[in-house]
């Protein structure tokens, strides 16, 4: 449906419905310098993310004809895209009435949340219903409503934001004498903004504490360091690296129930900005066991475990106690005997010894991709799996 907007101009609305299984990625752009011992300098070279929206649209029978000639003269055009996985119901939408009983006849106030949904001034929304679909050009947004152009009138509708769009590369059609369907990408020309939220800081860095979800029954990770080899293949081989310490990466995998939590996810990773933003993350593995008993402030006796031996380098972790997850450095360490450590944290536990479920190593991590791609699992559900890389201890 080819339609002419007053702030885009000519645009082609997408009207036949999204089918489940639909992708959206968010590209960021990083660059990263990597010094000889392992760290990093990242500068991101991106102000805004890219967002590419990615999915399959089905026409049958009668739509056929209209579904063709709008890929077929608009492959090359810009498309106004309904944003389908966040549709909210609105209901009947009327123009407001001034005191003489006459419609407002330029703006039409429409009752909404606009905290977790992606309306801005200027911008493009649709409103749908069973036999109707409205484009609307939105004049100003609040926290509860929007403004938009003209005197709208529909009954039972849902309201979608709108993104305006060109089709990445082809088209992709499979076609039979009853059906036709496409699968198109298309890139985003009005890319979003999404508010930041900072969490709990942590030596000046932000700290977080969400789970990792399992694939399957359990979760791979891998140990890497740099390694220099010298094997001259006629004599010793040696090996060394120049890194400091190994490096621990695994996958995060999200799976996201509803409108409010997908929203949450995206002001993390607009506040990552791909690799740039680091943060801390405990491994949420058994890193360390308390020996210690009754009260424990900031002296701690753990089991040695070769830990000053070997992992005496990692100075920060994180105590879970009664459910709930605390961050602490290691400022002393001494080995008080063979099998026994004494650690000194801060800030101090505070807690007593038998409440202390885990004590995790903390590690500074940061996302190892610049483009994440949420699925569109269909029913709210999105899920997500993007690489992450400790970077620090």
């Amino acid at each position: 449906m080819k339609l002419t907007t007053e702030n885009f101009g000519e645009v082609i609305l997408l009207t036949s419905p999204a089918l489940v299984g639909g992708t959206e990625t968010l590209g960021f752009k990083t660059d990263v310098f990597e010094s000889k011992n392992g760290t990093e300098v990242r500068t991101p070279l991106k102000d805004k993310a890219r967002q590419t929206l990615g999915f399959s649209s089905v026409a049958i029978r009668n739509e056929i004809a209209q579904h063709f000639n709008a890929q077929w003269a608009g492959i090359r055009k810009n498309w106004a895209v309904p944003l389908f996985q966040e549709s909210q119901f609105v209901g009947d939408v009327a123009p407001e009435v001034v005191a003489d009983g006459e419609p407002l006849p330029e703006q039409t106030v429409i009752a909404c949340r606009t905290d977790i949904y992606s309306f801005y001034e200027g911008g493009l929304a649709l409103l749908k219903n069973k036999t109707e679909q409205i484009l609307v050009e939105i004049l100003s947004v609040a926290s509860d409503r929007i403004v938009i152009k003209n005197a709208i009138n529909i009954k039972g509708a849902k309201l979608y934001p709108v993104r305006l769009c060109f089709i990445n590369g082809d088209i992709s059609r499979q076609i039979s004498g009853i059906h036709a369907q496409a699968s198109i990408t298309f890139i985003v020309i009005d890319e979003p903004e999404v508010l930041e939220s900072e969490p709990i800081q942590f030596l000046s860095h932000d700290l977080y504490f969400f789970g990792l979800t399992y694939s399957g029954s359990g979760m791979e990770a891998t140990l890497s360091q740099q390694q220099n080899m010298i094997n001259n293949e006629v004599g010793v081989i040696f090996q060394n690296s120049d890194w400091d310490f190994a490096r621990y990466s695994k996958q995060y995998r999200a799976v996201i129930h509803s409108a409010e939590e997908l929203y949450a996810y995206r002001q993390f990773l607009f506040r990552r900005k791909g690799k740039y933003r680091p943060f801390w993350l405990p491994t949420y593995e058994a890193n360390m066991r308390c020996k210690s008993t009754g009260f424990v402030s900031s002296v701690m006796l753990i089991e040695s475990d070769q830990y000053k031996q070997l992992g005496d380098a990692r100075k920060h972790i994180a105590v879970r106690s009664n459910q709930t997850w605390t961050a602490h450095t290691i400022t002393a360490s001494t080995l008080v005997s063979g099998s026994t450590v004494q650690v000194t944290v801060s800030p101090a536990l505070n807690k007593n010894a038998s409440s202390i479920e885990r004590i995790s190593y903390l590690g500074l991590h940061r996302l190892d991709a610049d483009s994440i791609d949420l699925h569109y699992q269909g029913s709210g559900n999105v899920e997500v799996t993007v690489p992450i890389l400790e970077i620090g201890v």
